[in-house]
Order: structure tokens, then sequence, then C-alpha cells
């Protein structure tokens, strides 16, 4: 390691449609959920600084701003112990279109952006699932996340078939319309930590989420994701007032492969191009413009940018 080293990653945002809580194992890396989602080309960029310094310290930035980021820190701490790196000084820096408790895979992106830019900038020459498993093991831990780390590594849309890391659990990609466009609604409103530590969100989530989830691996494919995804929305009544309204304005426009974000007060809206207007009129009604977002599905998972 040089005396300053700079390492750049970019890790796509993911939105979960239905799932199972898979979290009972000991190991972290065996925990997880099943379920399906998809990757969106807004993402986070990570930035991983390391300079040598008399003690080892950790500093962490959200687009500018200093934030405690426990995820990251954890990531950061094991990483470091692991490789028996000290008296270094690591500055993360985390550029990102994505709101902190929107269900966009925030945390996600953030703590695997960190390990793939810091396992490069330690000269680890670690694959991206071992760089993974450090993020999906620090998500669980945390509380923050059970399958967005895996969905964010194998990119596009994908349906969770075992729970775990990545490398441990098994996640396969759907296909799905390349010219559809996914528009988000997104704002924070419902906690992940709280609903995996509620017993009672947890039986409803488990119950319908094993019987649809189910259904979505005997049929694997873009539309049985959607269809799911919206009776897994109803079956669960974990959506906020706004985003009931929301979807009910989407259906009633024609606008079917809609359904509710997995966790967040967010919607997500799949259509052709010509349509993008209308949708994004449709869900201004119900959130401010800055929370309304036109992207694409991800072709490719996290990665170094060299």
């Amino acid at each position: 390691m040089s005396s300053t080293e700079f390492v750049r990653s970019f890790v796509p945002g993911h939105v979960t449609g239905l799932f199972r809580i898979m979290d009972g194992p000991e190991d972290p890396l065996q925990r997880g959920s099943v379920g399906g989602g998809f990757s969106v080309e807004m993402g986070t960029l990570t930035t991983v600084a390391l300079e040598h310094r008399n003690e080892t310290t950790i500093d962490v930035f959200y687009n500018g701003t200093p934030i405690d980021a426990p995820v990251t820190r954890m990531v950061v701490k094991r990483m470091l112990d692991e490789s028996g790196s000290e008296h270094v000084h690591v500055t993360v820096r985390h550029e990102s279109a994505l709101q902190i408790g929107a269900g966009l895979g925030a945390s996600g992106a953030g703590a695997l952006g960190t390990a793939l830019s810091l396992g490069e900038a330690l000269g680890q020459h670690m694959t991206v699932n071992d760089a993974a498993r450090h993020a999906h093991s620090a998500e669980v831990l945390n509380r923050t996340g059970l399958g967005d780390v895996i969905g964010q590594v194998v990119g596009g849309v994908e349906v969770r078939l075992k729970p775990g890391a990545p490398g441990i659990g098994q996640a396969v990609r759907l296909e799905y319309p390349r010219d559809m466009h996914v528009v988000l609604a997104a704002a924070s409103g419902i906690e992940t930590k709280a609903v995996l530590s509620d017993q009672d969100k947890r039986k409803r989530i488990n119950e319908s989420g094993g019987r649809l989830v189910a259904d979505l691996h005997r049929s694997p494919s873009f539309e049985t994701l959607i269809a799911k995804s919206r009776e897994f929305t109803e079956a669960t009544g974990l959506s906020a007032p706004r985003v009931r309204k929301a979807l009910k304005l989407l259906y009633d426009a024609g606008f079917e492969d809609s359904s509710m974000v997995m966790l967040g007060d967010s919607v997500f809206c799949f259509c052709d191009d010509g349509s993008v207007p209308r949708v994004i009129d449709l869900l201004c009604r119900l959130w401010p413009r800055s929370e309304v977002h036109d992207t694409h599905i991800a072709e490719v998972g996290g990665r170094v940018l060299r």
C-alpha cells in the first residue's frame, strides 16, 4: 500500500418486491431472505482513501455530510482486522442518488462499495463475492437488510432462491423488457430494523411471503415477480396511505406493472418511454418532484471502477 491510495466503486440501487425472512442461522453469512427484486442504474459511487497515520481512524461521508454509518464502519473494521492493517486513516465517501431509508438499497450499496474499494486499496485481490460477504454480514448484523447485497452483485432482475451471502445464497437473473423505464417515488418512512424486529410484522411477512415466493420460484419470470409483488403488498399491509393512494392512481391509469418498494414509503412503476411523463405527473401528486426518479434496470452489478 502506498502512502495514499484511492479506489472507487459503483453499486446500483436495489428494489425488493417481495420476500420471506430467513435469518435463523447463527452465522450471518447463512442468513438472508428469499424473494425477488431488481437493481436500478441510479446508485452509489464510493471512494475509499487510505493514508498512513499513527492510529487507525475511520471517517464516513454521505453526499458530503459526515455520518455515523455503522454498516460501513463495520465493513471497514472487519476488513482491516482480517488483513492485519494498522495505523491507517480510512476515509469513505459515498456520492449517492439513493435516499437513505427509502427501500432503494442505499445501505447495501454503501456496504458493498466500501468492501469492493477497500479490498482493492488493501491489495487483497478479492473476488466480488469475497467483498460482498463482508457487506452482507454487516447488513444482517445491523438489521439494515437481508437480500439487497446479493441482488446488487448479480444486477438486472433477480429471484433469490436460497438465503445467504453471495457465494452461499443463490440468486438467478430473469429476463425482462430491455426498453422499459422504472419510475420510482421514494421517501423514508419505514425502518428496516424496526420491521425485522417486530414479531407481528415478521409473521405477516413470512406467512404471505412463504406462499407468494413459492409461486415465484415455481414460475420465475418478470411478469410473475410483478404480480406476486402486488399480492405481497396487499397481503402484508405494510404500505403507508400515500403508497396505497399512489398504486390506485397508477392502476386506474393502466400502469399495472407497479407495486410498493420493500421497505419504504415508496413505489415503483415499469412503463415505456412515452408513458414516463404521465407516470411522473401521477406520482408528483403525492411526492415532491425531487423524490420522483426516472431510471432503468441496471444491466450489471457492483464493481470497482478502473
